[in-house]
């Protein structure tokens, strides 16, 4: 789920970027991602003081020297030599998906050629010697035309800031890298462990590294197995068509296979997987010769071809082409590779394995067409197999002979399976929104999960990916021709799902262009499920597209796609969401506000609550550039409240601190209807991230300013919320009353809104747990069909709530099977309406339930996940259940640690009034303490789960002590406490505890 902060729109950059401007984009320059190399030269200040001016100039002119040497030789391009510091950009004017490791190999390279420089001129006896230190970081930058005072280029933007600091922080002779520019390419240097660096004029820490050294790999699959390769899932056509051609070369055919896909779609993945495959099944009767090109600094020509030649070298029995294959000069290097080869096929079947041959340099490319063409004359028994990220400038380009393997992005089960690997305890909905935003590719889904692991949270809006990762993809775009790269930012203006209509009104261009085909092709745009729509292949690219168009051009993008779309839906009210996103995004803040208010209500009246709860976030967001008055205060606060009717299902921490804002608005209008109803949302909210005794002091202020002001309509709200906080807090004998006056109130009114049955529904909900929890499971049951009955399966958020409750009635019942059903249903209503609470407590009910069934092994992980995904929103109602569970299966389990954790985890809760696990955790503990001999501990934790029945009025829980207290047989009262028990058990029709007290 994407975590914003009620001050943050729909996107991080608007408040951020200017609102004002309308220069046009020429006049500030071009948006580019960089990756900047920021470094100085050691003690300058010291050595200024006892060298010689002569002699220091001549220093300062070895050094840049040095940088004019070696920065180009890497890539990068000097934007400014200041004194004795060096600023380089890596990425213009084009950008490549390894700048980062340019740059860090360029700083490795100048820090080892400052080593070796020795200053002219007579030296202090404790001078070490000349060093520099340097700092690494990428980020988007605005690059204007330099002069003579701002240096070749003027870059604004934090980025060189944050690299400056980086600099600054290093000690003499220290590189350090941000993590943000290197990414997975880290993984081809040395470095110290992950630094979190609070950097002066930053707020928030960054992650970042001291390189130390060149690490020994060459690709970038080698750097992912050294930082741990992600699940290989699905591919099983493709490894079907892989095995299927090994067979016929076995049988003696020449082929040659080409794998195409998209940079970190899986290429190599699959390859390492087949050769696997062949190595371990074919034994001796293939072999395998490996090789990759590169475009890196040390590709060489032949490349792959002469790294296959090395693995020869000790070959056993090797023939006499091998000899010459080593020893030939460069000219005739290629011809005897090809004879070597030959020879070999001529011997027994062979696999040539090169990998992204994108990148093979001409002489490799025609040896491998030499390659095939001979082998298929004397019907040598040999597969070519290269991998290749498609090419649109080049369309019959290094593979075009090959028969192609398209690799697909993965489908959604295998991205699902993937993202549970990696991140096994994730947030269903994080790992959801990992999945649309990677698109299925795996390198994208590794990042992700990468940085969700690190942050313990989900995808932050405005922030798509790492700079690294954008590079790969700003890589792409740059190799497009003009008119593909201009339409597909223009796309990306317009969102991750582009109606064709509006495509074609801002550009020309249909759904059959030419160009909008070929961005298909390129992975880039491609058909969406709805009709006449296009979606971005994946989110990650459509983000980072977005973010390296320049400001002016997309606000003016922007506004005219507000046009288009007034023009388009104007008085039918159906295009909200978009007005409000692109108004926002143009810095028209009043009809942001007001588009995204429509839409936020509309999303609230279909019961899209997670949709309401973004718009109504959004348009709060606007308000804030709206000149500050009464007015524009009382709407903040009107529009906090809705947000509160929105969040009720789902409410996390930020909720609260928007209604608590909208509290001390509301209380400085003085207002006591407006305090009166802020006080109310906030009760609510406050209840449903479990904290009932602050919530049931906001709902006795709101009833007293609801009396104060006369609000009837609240006043008969507010016994129903009274009731569910007192039940809440297991105060059922001041919940029993309100909650009847509420439902006598809400039957009334039920026929004239649907807002008024939901209130009654929920309120029949709590009166039959409070009465299930007291052991009376007819009437429960009776209370929970007439709650259900108005929603009759229809997928309401409320529909989820009421399941929850009754699966839970059901476990104490002892039903499994039914309970089991019911928590299901609850899961799958709150997966579909985003409520994170009642999808997780549904998950835990059902694991729980079938681990009192059938002792399913999952159940314990099940409701450990289930509380995982809840911790981060900071609530806790009713979590004693998931704590009470999991302290029972751990406890039978014998795991006593983990088990004496959640019975604390349960009591801790008990202090929040929250005691619905508290007897369940004091039975736990019981158990352990009789497995561990100590009777007298265990009699009094029994005790302790008595009162902690007593004090719910609970028949349930004092039935299912006795029947511990029996199987414990703790003293000779078992017999008795047994009878007790299973008298209860028939009496209240607990079947599944009746049995398990009949097998004693």
């Amino acid at each position: 789920m994407l975590r914003a902060d009620w001050r943050t729109g729909y996107d991080a950059r608007v408040a951020t970027e200017s609102s004002s401007s309308t220069a046009p984009a020429a006049a500030v320059g071009q948006r580019r991602l960089l990756t900047l190399l920021f470094v100085d030269l050691s003690g300058s200040t010291a050595m200024a003081e006892w060298m010689e001016a002569e002699h220091y100039a001549t220093m300062l002119a070895s050094l840049r020297e040095l940088y004019e040497l070696i920065v180009p030789h890497h890539g990068g391009v000097i934007a400014r030599i200041q004194g004795d510091g060096m600023l380089a950009v890596f990425g213009h004017p084009e950008v490549r998906e390894d700048d980062g490791r340019r740059a860090t190999d360029a700083a490795l390279e100048l820090h080892a050629a400052v080593r070796s420089l020795v200053p002219p001129g007579p030296k202090p006896a404790d001078f070490r010697g000349l060093t520099l230190h340097s700092g690494i970081h990428a980020g988007v930058v605005l690059v204007n035309d330099g002069d003579q005072m701002r240096g070749r280029f003027e870059l604004l933007g934090n980025a060189p800031n944050i690299a400056a600091r980086l600099s600054e922080t290093a000690k003499a002779d220290e590189i350090i890298a941000s993590e943000d520019s290197l990414g997975l390419q880290r993984q081809f240097f040395e470095t110290g462990p992950r630094l979190s660096l609070q950097l002066r004029g930053r707020a928030t820490p960054l992650a970042a590294y001291r390189v130390i050294g060149r690490a020994a790999i060459g690709r970038r699959f080698d750097a992912s197995v050294r930082r741990g390769l992600a699940p290989f899932v699905g591919r099983g056509d493709q490894l079907a068509a892989l095995d299927a051609a090994l067979a016929r070369t076995l049988a003696g055919r020449t082929q040659w296979l080409g794998l195409r896909a998209g940079a970190g779609v899986g290429k190599t993945r699959l390859t390492e997987e087949f050769l696997r495959h062949v190595a371990h099944e074919s034994g001796q009767a293939c072999r395998i010769h490996r090789g990759y090109c590169e475009s890196y600094l040390s590709a060489e020509p032949l490349q792959p071809f002469l790294q296959m030649l090395r693995a020869l070298e000790g070959m056993a029995d090797p023939p006499a082409e091998l000899f010459a294959a080593l020893q030939s000069p460069p000219a005739q290097r290629a011809d005897a590779l090809l004879a070597l080869l030959l020879a070999l096929a001529r011997r027994s079947p062979q696999l040539v394995c090169i990998d992204d041959l994108q990148w093979a340099d001409d002489a490799s490319l025609r040896l491998l067409h030499r390659l095939r063409s001979a082998a298929e004359r004397e019907r040598l028994p040999l597969l070519l197999l290269t991998a290749s990220r498609p090419q649109p400038s080049l369309p019959g380009a290094n593979d075009g002979d090959a028969d192609i393997i398209e690799l697909p992005p993965l489908n959604e089960f295998e991205a699902a399976r993937a993202v549970h690997h990696l991140l096994p305890q994730i947030d269903p909905f994080i790992a959801t929104e990992v999945q649309r935003h990677a698109g299925g590719n795996p390198l994208f889904i590794e990042e992700l999960c990468h940085a969700a692991a690190e942050t313990g949270e989900g995808l932050v809006e405005g922030q798509s990916s790492s700079a690294w990762l954008a590079a790969l993809v700003e890589s792409r775009v740059g190799r497009l021709p003009p008119a593909q790269a201009q339409l597909v930012r223009l796309a990306a203006v317009i969102g991750n799902v582009i109606p064709v209509w509006l495509l074609e009104a801002l550009s020309g261009c249909g759904e059959h262009h030419p160009d909008v085909r070929a961005l298909a092709s390129q992975d880039f745009i491609f058909p969406d499920q709805s009709p006449g729509h296009l979606r971005f292949k994946h989110g990650i690219t459509r983000d980072v597209v977005y973010e390296a168009t320049g400001l002016h051009q997309r606000q003016a993008l922007h506004r005219r796609i507000s046009a288009e779309l007034t023009q388009r839906g104007a008085g039918e009210g159906r295009l909200h969401e978009q007005l409000a996103y692109h108004g926002a995004a143009a810095n028209d803040w009043p009809a942001a506000a007001d588009h995204a208010e429509a839409a936020g209500d509309q999303a609230l009246a279909a019961s899209a609550l997670d949709r309401a709860k973004k718009q109504f976030r959004a348009a709060l967001a606007a308000l804030e550039f709206l000149p500050d008055d009464a007015t524009r205060r009382r709407r903040w606060v009107n529009i906090a409240q809705r947000l509160g009717m929105a969040c009720v299902f789902d409410a996390s921490q930020d909720d609260l601190r928007v209604l608590k804002h909208a509290a001390a608005l509301a209380q400085a209008d003085g207002d006591a209807g407006l305090i009166a109803r802020t006080e109310y949302w906030l009760a609510y909210v406050g209840y449903a991230l479990g904290e009932t005794r602050d919530s049931l002091a906001h709902a006795h202020a709101a009833v007293d300013k609801a009396q104060q002001c006369g609000d009837h309509a609240l006043l008969a709200q507010l016994p129903g919320t009274v009731g569910q906080l007192q039940a809440a807090a297991a105060n059922y004998a001041e919940a029993l009353p309100m909650l009847d006056l509420a439902i006598d109130r809400q039957r009334q009114r039920a026929s004239k809104s649907p807002a008024n049955q939901i209130g009654l529904s929920y309120s029949l909900c709590c009166r039959a747990y409070v009465l299930g929890d007291q052991g009376r499971f007819g009437q429960a049951h009776a209370i929970f069909a007439e709650a259900l009955a108005p929603f009759d399966g229809s997928g309401h958020a409320v529909e989820a709530s009421i399941q929850g409750w009754r699966a839970a009635v059901l476990l104490w019942q002892g039903r499994w099977a039914e309970a089991r059903t019911a928590a299901l249903v609850a899961h799958r209503v709150g997966a579909q309406v985003r409520s994170m609470f009642t999808c997780a407590m549904g998950h835990a009910a059902a694991a729980y339930g079938a681990w009192m069934e059938e002792a399913d092994p999952a159940a314990r992980q099940h409701i450990l996940d289930a509380t995982a995904w809840l911790a981060p929103r900071g609530g806790g109602l009713y979590s004693s259940f998931n704590h009470g569970w999991l302290a029972d299966i751990l406890s039978t389990q014998g795991d006593a640690g983990a088990a004496r954790h959640h019975v604390a985890q349960a009591l801790r809760r008990g202090r929040q009034h929250d005691w619905i696990g508290g007897a369940m955790a004091y039975r736990a503990a019981a158990r352990l303490a009789a497995r561990m001999g100590d009777a007298d501990r265990a009699r009094r934790y029994l005790a302790l789960a008595r009162g902690a029945g007593e004090q719910r009025n609970s028949a349930h829980e004092a039935a299912v002590t006795a029947l511990l207290e029996a199987e414990l047989r703790l003293d000779d009262g078992w017999r008795a406490a047994l009878e007790r028990a299973s008298a209860e058990f028939e009496r209240m029709g607990m079947a599944g505890f009746l049995q398990r007290a009949r097998s004693l």
